[in-house]
């Protein structure tokens, strides 16, 4: 009597790369399946029913005559065909298509800048986040990642970036929705991977350093003096660096009145006066405010003071006593 055989089901799913073990059933009524002639033909092929043992491969390997190790290289269909024939010359043949599944690639999102485990980030932050950590489980296909980032604004409008590294800055106050979605090289989407990030609102600028450095200062009636700021933290203007952020100059002569202000000149960071404008014994405040794009009010800080402070510790004005030798 012939011999019989028939192809199992794998006991793994299929998958590029990685090695699948076929296994088939073989029994011969005559004689041991041992002394049986055993051929294995597989490989990519959609129409397995009809498929040339020339068209497709051997074995990987072939541990027995009723296994073969084989690793599918690409999605699609692979033909595994069997092929039994007895010492008697008797022959039977099995053929089945199997499915090489792909599998979706896993989205990571990392914020790479700024380096923060604040619950919210300054305004004018400059964020980068970054998908290199996104992996694919399929062989091959880890290396032909494509990026889809969706950043989604507080007034809800969104943009949109395709690269490894979505980078923005966020100038304005608010929770940004940071979604990103990976896909691989056959078109398979992964789950999006979100993140937010909280931007606080315009925070006040601070004067935090200035010539004279200290308040009350003694000048020379016959020398020029000279008034400088030289840095002014901010998170969205600034000094140096910004050219949207304002200084205003007055002085008094004496330490009460009105001040009289003397220009309003974006960038202008000093403050000069020549020789011989004022004589011996003379006192007079010079005083210097700095706001950013967001026009404050410092109408709340004593006219008298040497210091505004809408926020403790950060000053939008100072003020010089100068007394004149």
């Amino acid at each position: 009597m012939p011999p019989t055989v028939q192809v199992d089901e794998p006991a793994q799913s299929l998958h590029p790369g990685e090695p699948a073990t076929f296994k088939a059933t073989i029994h011969d009524p005559d004689q041991s399946t041992d002394s049986l002639a055993v051929t294995w033909y597989v490989g990519p092929n959609a129409n397995c029913d009809t498929a040339e043992q020339k068209s497709l491969g051997s074995c990987t390997s072939q541990p027995s005559n009723d296994q073969c190790l084989y690793t599918p290289q690409k999605f699609g269909s692979v033909c595994v065909v069997v092929q039994v024939k007895d010492s008697y010359g008797a022959f039977a043949e099995a053929r089945r298509a199997f499915s090489v599944q792909d599998r979706p690639p896993t989205a990571v999102i990392e914020m790479t800048s700024p380096i923060s485990t604040a619950a919210t980030l300054p305004l004018a932050s400059n964020l980068t986040f970054s998908a290199s950590n996104s992996t694919d489980p399929d062989q091959g296909d880890g290396t032909s990642l494509t990026f889809a980032w969706t950043v989604t604004q507080p007034d809800g409008t969104k943009f949109l970036q395709n690269t490894v590294l979505c980078s923005f800055t966020a100038a304005t106050p608010g929770t940004y929705h940071v979604q990103l979605v990976v896909t691989d090289s056959s078109q398979m989407h992964s789950a999006p991977a979100t993140v937010d990030v909280v931007i606080d609102q315009d925070q006040p600028p601070c004067i935090v350093g200035l010539t004279p450095e200290s308040l009350h200062t003694i000048a020379f009636a016959d020398q020029s003096t000279s008034f400088v700021v030289t840095s002014v933290a901010d998170d969205v203007d600034p000094y140096p660096g910004s050219t949207l952020g304002t200084f205003t100059w007055s002085y008094r002569n004496g330490t009460s009145g009105g001040f009289e202000r003397l220009q309003i000149l974006k960038s202008s960071n000093r403050l000069d006066f020549g020789a011989n404008l004022f004589v011996i014994g003379d006192v007079i405040q010079v005083r210097v405010k700095y706001q950013d794009r967001v026009s404050r009010s410092l109408g709340t800080c004593d006219e008298n003071a040497d210091r505004c402070e809408l926020q403790p510790g950060c000053a939008q004005w100072v003020t010089w006593t100068v007394s004149f030798l």
